[in-house]
């Protein structure tokens, strides 16, 4: 597992998987193999670290979905990631669970 998720987590900042490993699943660039979600107000307290995304729904973390027994953010919640490094993976991503374009 993501040892950037466990590191979040064990400093009591919430903290979800991000969208990597969903985009991998389906075919989309996952630009880190390991990345996580956390709420934009708690990303000074990750320090720099290119594979953080920052959400500006504090809430996100209410709704994860599961993949491999872990934690990740959930597709209704990629529209509230406000890092544009991620914004094409997550607009592969939509596009692909839309039906938009075909998954492998």
């Amino acid at each position: 597992m993501c040892e950037l998720y466990w590191r979040l987590y064990e400093q009591d900042i919430p903290v979800l998987t991000g969208p990597s490993p969903l985009a991998r699943v389906l075919g989309c660039p996952a630009p880190c193999d390991c990345d996580v979600v956390v709420y934009v107000g708690d990303r000074e307290r990750v320090g720099r670290n290119d594979c953080v995304w920052a959400s500006s729904d504090p809430t996100f973390i209410h709704r994860p979905i599961w993949i491999g027994g872990y934690p990740h953010v959930a597709p209704e919640d990629l529209k509230n990631i406000i890092s544009p490094e991620v914004s094409s993976t997550v607009e592969c991503i939509m596009k692909k669970l839309r039906g938009e374009v075909h998954a492998p």
